[in-house]
């Protein structure tokens, strides 16, 4: 039998815990719209910066159990031409990609290995590279929306539906976090006065076992210190060129594949 004291006990911790779950709401999406297009919005006017981004990815075995693996990157862009990517993943490996308007290079500092491709005249800006590596060369970029110039009219045409989901205050400083629903994904960013985004997660809801990928950014600079250096890759003498490998692409009818079609846009 449990005696009266103990059951208003339990029937408190029950309330309690109900309330810890706690719920998103917003007496208007307008305010978390209004911060993602700011935040949208200072990263793609901005004409370089740096950032580095500790992130980590599910991975849906065939049992259906999601493994997470890890990374970490820094990213320094210097608009229109320059761009650098340094990778260290969490099995060790070590690698990066470099544009500079001419040439597109990747290494693995692990494998000691290089590629070096020549770029056309046509493909001179860090935003038409990082389509033509993404769609064309299967190079996997996380988050590259947010390193190109167009965001917030990406923002603004993929989001259906935003929410002001609270007032963060766990950080080492407040950051208000937002929500957006796509088609395709859900996604979350908490973002600081400064309208920077310090973390993300997206969820893929329609992919089997709806995966994440979430990103915590850290040591942001508007102003890093780079120089022809930091564009160009120096191989040391150990190291091994090896040549690119670009998947082939299925044409479509008029047998133009998207590389094709977006030079010739870019020839208009």
């Amino acid at each position: 039998m449990v005696r009266r004291g103990r059951l208003l006990f339990m029937v408190g911790l029950v309330a309690a815990l109900c309330m810890v779950g706690g719920s998103a709401f917003s007496a208007d999406s307008t305010d978390a719209k209004r911060e993602i297009l700011a935040m949208a919005n200072k990263l793609a006017k901005a004409k370089k910066f740096s950032v580095t981004m500790l992130m980590g990815y599910d991975v849906v075995q065939k049992s259906g159990e999601k493994i997470e693996f890890g990374e970490i990157r820094k990213v320094i862009i210097d608009r229109p031409h320059y761009l650098r990517v340094d990778v260290k993943r969490s099995d060790g490996h070590k690698g990066g990609a470099i544009f500079n308007g001419k040439t597109f290079t990747q290494f693995s500092l692990t494998d000691k290995v290089y590629a070096v491709m020549d770029l056309p005249d046509w493909l001179d800006s860090t935003d038409e590279m990082i389509r033509f590596a993404v769609a064309e060369m299967d190079v996997r970029i996380p988050l590259a929306r947010m390193l190109v110039t167009d965001l917030p009219k990406e923002i603004e045409r993929l989001t259906k539906e935003y929410l002001f989901v609270e007032k963060d205050v766990l950080g080492p400083f407040p950051t208000n976090h937002v929500a957006g629903r796509t088609d395709d994904v859900d996604y979350q960013v908490w973002i600081g006065k400064d309208k920077l985004p310090y973390r993300i997660v997206i969820t893929y809801k329609n992919e089997p076992g709806q995966p994440q990928f979430w990103a915590n950014f850290s040591q942001w600079s508007f102003n890093p210190k780079t120089s022809k250096a930091t564009f160009t890759f120096t191989p040391p003498e150990d190291f091994e060129k090896i040549p690119f490998v670009i998947p082939v692409k299925r044409t479509d009818v008029a047998g133009e594949n998207k590389a094709e079609e977006a030079k010739k846009s870019n020839k208009k």
